[in-house]
């Protein structure tokens, strides 16, 4: 029996990927088949990733979806229905960056597992490897002496420089201004800390179960399932409680 957890009629569905629509790079079919009869439905959907626009267009098309999408950390949005691309965020600094990278930071190089789009995100290891701590304060240092004003984020052994005060919520915050979509009408579900952004966002926002604890802490409704369960679980949430509507 589906849970009434929603008070408003849901147009819009937000979906992070990893950690969310899937595990292990792994679609369900259960999961592919209710997000199409959600879609059916009238409820749009929304991709909302940190990956590159490439990947993620890869996935809708396997998802059978044609709206918008996020990614690269919501510095890049995509309307499938009209090919309309938008990069977010001044990139002036970054482009200088990148055109100096060799002079200004010679220990770093741009890895080519890196996957971001190096146009939107400069991704950077260092050769020889250091503590990641001390890899962010060198960059850092650079970064204050040659007044640049990027944002720097760590990922495993590497770290990402964007343009500031981009993310994932700022970017769906535009796309919902623009579609004229009411926020208590969307629903995101997400496991990540860079998920908290859109969170701050929609009035529904979900944590998977194999959420970050700080993400459980921050969401409206947390599921005792895991990523495409989840999924699954809270679009026949979303058709039990439109039918009323």
């Amino acid at each position: 029996m589906s849970q009434n957890i929603f008070s408003d009629k849901i147009e819009l569905l937000v979906l992070d990927l990893d950690g969310t629509v899937f595990g292990n790079s792994r679609l369900l079919i259960e999961e592919i088949e209710n997000i199409r009869n959600l879609v059916d439905s009238g409820v749009r959907i929304v991709i909302s990733s940190g990956r590159t626009l490439h990947y993620v267009l890869g996935i809708t098309r396997c998802l059978g979806l044609d709206d918008i999408v996020i990614c690269e950390e919501g510095t890049v949005t995509y309307d499938c229905r009209n090919h309309e691309l938008i990069l977010l965020g001044e990139q002036k600094d970054l482009i200088l960056l990148k055109n100096n990278l060799s002079s200004w930071l010679p220990f770093c190089i741009i890895p080519k597992e890196a996957h971001h789009d190096k146009n939107v995100i400069i991704a950077l290891d260092r050769e020889p490897r250091i503590n990641v701590d001390d890899f962010l304060n060198e960059v850092s240092e650079v970064l204050s002496e040659k007044n640049l004003d990027l944002n720097l984020t760590r990922s495993d052994e590497m770290i990402n420089l964007m343009p500031p005060n981009i993310t994932k919520g700022y970017a769906l915050d535009k796309v919902l201004k623009s579609e004229k979509i009411n926020t208590n009408s969307v629903v995101a579900i997400g496991d990540s800390l860079n998920d908290l952004s859109v969170f701050d966002v929609v009035k529904y926002s979900i944590a998977v179960s194999n959420s970050h604890d700080l993400v459980k802490e921050k969401s409206f409704y947390t599921s005792d399932k895991t990523n495409g369960h989840c999924v699954s679980e809270i679009i026949d949430f979303i058709l039990s409680n439109n039918k009323k509507y």
